[in-house]
């Protein structure tokens, strides 16, 4: 059978109390019992004495048994005990409880315990059940001197009859202790099990609608128990799974907008090429001119596509998590002459004026060479390919102190004084195949990726990267790399 947790809880309450009942019953029975027999037989013992004193001074001796009788008969009410009066050998001389004519039938008592205790020890007790009176009944034995120098023994008898009474009422007090104390723990248990129960109740009711997808359910717990604060950290993981599945969500909108783009993107010119190779198989293969030109035609498109390709396997390792660049210490400034003596052919074939700042601070900076160069080079790119005769364009940067602190940075700087780009564009400036003006972007042999890259390779290095922008004024593309240290010489 099926139990519930308020079921369960209240089951073990009362299974906790019954125990702690019948503890307490053991423990308070043997303890009262033993106090109570302890104060009887002390009381006896000092009785005892008189007994053994008595019947030593009455000087008597074995051939007279009527004066025993008399003298057990006489202390008997003195004691409010049974006494009885031995021979050295166990053999009653006198029983204040027996008719004299009885006293002969009386058995040996030389096995009785408190009888052998008393001849080795000098004093014995013993409790026992009777099996004459069918009580529980206490004996104390002590030795005493006859008067023909042999050596008897006194013993005393009493039913342990207050002590019987006292459990009595003990079992009685603990009987109706326990109903009471059962009903008000019936009670106590009951709603203690109802609060817990409702409690955990909420949290399964909870957790199940979470299971069932809706995460807009919250336990809203309150209290600091070990249910509010699974109730808490209940709430917490849905508000987790809901950021998570939004995550997700995004992450799947986008590589449905990407593969869609990267369709769209690889599908102009492979049409181009399809359209060229026919038209050569067709005919115009045999006309020298026509071949020459459709061969033009296929070379723009392969690199073209070539160059989409390299940009979507760039893009691909930098976005892989489980792929770390190899960041390491470079000279930003032989770096940036590079790239700008790559770059400088380009920009004079286009009448632009392509520099580096006066005055830059040589500098270290912890980064990748093939990613600073990759980022440089696009940001060069994009500035040249899309900037008017005339334009100048200025490689800067910013650096720390001589000794900079722990996480100082440098900002590299690519400003242009080209046209410059409308402020609503700007936010989305960094998204693969973002285009401002689309048919011109292809037409210069852009892939709609450089932006992308430059971004997620500027942010695997640990830097960040920004876009100012005024129309009609210019553009400039900041990114910031980590710096290890500053050098001594300006740059030429």
């Amino acid at each position: 059978m099926k139990l519930g947790i308020r079921t369960k809880l209240f089951v073990l309450s009362l299974s906790l109390i019954a125990l702690s009942l019948g503890i307490s019953y053991g423990y308070l029975r043997r303890t009262l019992d033993a106090n109570l027999t302890l104060r009887i037989e002390q009381d006896l013992q000092q009785r005892l004495r008189l007994v053994a004193y008595t019947a030593e001074r009455a000087q008597l001796v074995p051939s007279d048994p009527k004066r025993w009788q008399e003298t057990a008969r006489a202390l008997s009410p003195l004691c409010a005990a049974r006494v009885t009066l031995l021979r050295s050998d166990g053999m009653p001389l006198a029983d204040s409880d027996v008719e004299d004519d009885g006293l002969a039938g009386l058995p040996n008592h030389l096995g009785r315990p408190e009888i052998a205790e008393a001849q080795q020890h000098g004093y014995g007790r013993s409790t026992r059940q009777s099996a004459t009176l069918r009580r529980r009944m206490m004996y104390v034995a002590m030795p005493f001197r006859q008067a023909d120098g042999n050596v008897g023994v006194a013993r005393l008898a009493m039913p342990l009859l207050d002590v019987d009474q006292a459990m009595a009422q003990l079992h009685l007090v603990l009987l109706v202790a326990a109903v009471l104390g059962l009903g008000v723990a019936v009670l106590m248990s009951s709603a203690a099990a109802h609060l817990a129960a409702r409690s955990l109740q909420k949290l399964t009711d909870t957790a199940h609608r979470m299971a069932r997808g809706d995460l807009g359910t919250r336990a809203r717990s309150e209290g600091e128990d070990e249910l509010a604060v699974l109730g808490r950290d209940l709430d917490s993981l849905a508000d987790t799974l809901s950021r998570a599945l939004a995550e997700l969500s995004r992450l799947a909108s986008l590589r449905r907008e990407f593969v869609a783009n990267a369709s769209h993107e690889l599908r102009t010119p492979l049409a181009t090429l399809l359209s060229a190779v026919e038209t050569l198989r067709a005919g115009a293969a045999h006309d020298p001119a026509a071949t020459r030109t459709f061969l033009d035609i296929i070379y723009r498109q392969a690199s073209r596509m070539h160059a989409l390709v390299n940009d979507l396997l760039d893009l691909s390792r930098l976005e892989s998590k489980a792929s770390k660049l190899p960041l390491g210490p470079l000279p930003l400034l032989e770096v940036v002459r590079q790239v700008v003596a790559l770059s400088l052919p380009r920009a004079v074939e286009r009448q632009q004026r392509l520099t580096l700042a006066p005055q830059l601070p040589p500098c270290r900076v912890l980064a990748d060479r093939r990613s600073l160069e990759q980022v440089l080079t696009n940001l060069l790119d994009n500035a040249i390919k899309y900037c008017p005769a005339g334009t100048e364009i200025v490689v800067s940067w910013t650096a720390s102190p001589k000794s900079p602190p722990p996480g100082a940075e440098v900002t590299v700087s690519v400003a242009d004084t080209g046209p410059g780009i409308a402020a609503d564009h700007l936010p989305r400036l960094f998204e693969r195949f973002y285009r401002i003006d689309t048919g011109r972007s292809r037409a210069l042999g852009g892939t709609g990726l450089g932006l992308a890259i430059v971004r997620h390779a500027v942010e695997a290095m640990g830097g960040q990267v920004a876009v100012r922008s005024t129309v009609g004024q210019g553009t400039t593309f900041t990114f910031t790399l980590r710096l290890v240290e500053v050098g001594t010489e300006a740059a030429a």
